[in-house]
């Protein structure tokens, strides 16, 4: 397990299960994948629906690079 691991819980489930190490390697690592898509679908339907403001989001970060 490394340090920055977000599943533990995950990692443990796997191995009570009996799944080697390089299988819940493999497993987590697709796991961050879907987490990473459904993070930018999640972000793109709040653009969409005007829950966030995106040019604001924009703007914002340009202020603070500015600084």
């Amino acid at each position: 397990m490394t340090e920055n691991d977000k599943y533990p819980e995950l990692r443990e489930y796997l191995r009570g299960q009996n799944y080697s190490d390089v299988e819940i390697d493999h497993i987590i690592a697709e796991v961050r994948e879907y987490e990473a898509e459904t993070q930018v679908d999640s972000i793109m339907d709040s653009i969409d629906s005007g829950h966030l403001d995106i040019q604001a989001l924009i703007d914002d970060a340009l202020k603070k690079l500015a600084d």
